[in-house]
């Protein structure tokens, strides 16, 4: 350290001409440290695999069940009578995101399949990602040292598939992992009615295969979580529809049979058991006939319950990676470069600093 920083130090005479002169004479310590994070984002850029992302923008629309077309004006034209008070047949656009990170609705996603470069047939994703893993080199190396060792993994679609439970109940290590990492490459957002979702794949055209599944796979949801009220509503209508039919046709083969028995008599006992079968025979029609009208309401309920979407943009292959960035991993390595080579020269002034002032 040469004289004239020593008497600022000592002195100091920390005016904003001095502080720059001492800058000035460590610039090879700020630019290496510049330079040094440099090379990091190169070697980062070029170990990580590319990623392609496609966007997709959806129009949720709103189907009022007073709208439902035919099939109500049908049931009103037959006598079952109106379709009832109008009701929304939508999600709130801001559920949307939350299906889409749920446990279910990923594990759904994982177990359909693919067309990849690396394979001849279609693999499930969660073959394609637990057997590619891609991720940076760098990344998997730390983790996992000696990972470069191990025999690759090999996963058999159709074992695990047929072995899959009705009811998933737990998971494993590496289901989560891969449920994780396939919840990363769903990007999303939700404004008014407008749903816009990017998604991410190692591959241009798995980038757009992936965004027809997510779409494909939130409406089936979507319309699932719609219809599951209704649906036990029109099941438990069938159950009594199919009661009523028997005890309506056995009223009926009751009456039949006591009028094929007492023809051609007239007694007023046997009039007045007739007339009591007759009302037990309009009452359990009137039941019956009631309970239809009720089942082919809620049946055309259930069948209009379902989530609109109108593509305002749909997802396309991809042209170019969107990730990583070359520019963009420069720039933000120069920006901490720059910070931390300031941080260099300080701590270099500081200790220097107190060494002087431990020898006075």
């Amino acid at each position: 350290m040469d004289k004239q920083t020593t008497e600022i130090l000592k002195q100091e005479n920390f005016t904003i001409v001095n502080l720059y002169s001492m800058a000035k004479k460590k610039s090879f310590l700020f630019l290496s440290v510049i330079g040094l994070f440099i090379l990091g984002g190169v070697i980062y850029y070029y170990t990580t695999p590319k990623e392609y992302s496609t966007l997709s923008v959806l129009l949720v629309e709103t189907q009022d069940n007073n709208e439902s077309g035919g099939l109500s004006s049908l049931a009103a034209a037959a006598g079952f009578g109106g379709a009832g008070p109008s009701s929304s047949s939508t999600l709130d656009p801001a559920l949307y995101p939350v299906i889409l990170q749920s446990k279910p609705y990923l594990e759904e996603l994982i177990n359909s399949k693919v067309k990849s470069r690396n394979y001849e047939d279609s693999v499930t994703i969660f073959k394609y990602m637990v057997e590619t893993m891609p991720d940076n080199y760098i990344y998997k190396f730390l983790r996992r040292p000696l990972a470069a060792f191990d025999d690759p993994t090999i996963i058999d679609d159709e074992e695990r598939l047929a072995n899959r439970p009705s009811v998933k109940s737990r998971y494993q290590s590496l289901e989560l992992l891969i449920l994780y990492k396939m919840a990363d490459r769903i990007k999303y957002s939700a404004e008014g009615r407008i749903l816009t979702i990017i998604v991410t794949m190692p591959e241009p055209e798995m980038a757009y295969q992936f965004s027809l599944l997510v779409q494909k796979l939130l409406i089936d949801y979507s319309t699932e979580y719609l219809q599951e009220k209704q649906r036990g509503q029109v099941e438990y209508l069938e159950e009594q529809h199919l009661k009523s039919e028997e005890k309506f046709k056995e009223a009926q083969s009751t009456l039949t049979s006591f009028r094929e028995r007492n023809q051609g008599i007239y007694l007023e006992s046997q009039k007045a058991i007739e007339q009591n079968l007759n009302s037990d025979y309009n009452l359990k029609f009137e039941l019956y006939r009631t309970i239809s009208q009720e089942l082919e309401r809620a049946r055309i309920e259930l069948n209009s319950q379902k989530p609109i979407f109108t593509e305002i943009e749909p997802p396309f292959i991809p042209n170019k990676p969107s990730a990583p960035r070359l520019l963009i991993t420069m720039a933000f390595c120069f920006a901490l470069g720059f910070v931390f080579g300031l941080v260099a020269v300080f701590v270099y002034y500081l200790r220097a600093y107190f060494v002087l002032k431990s020898q006075d």
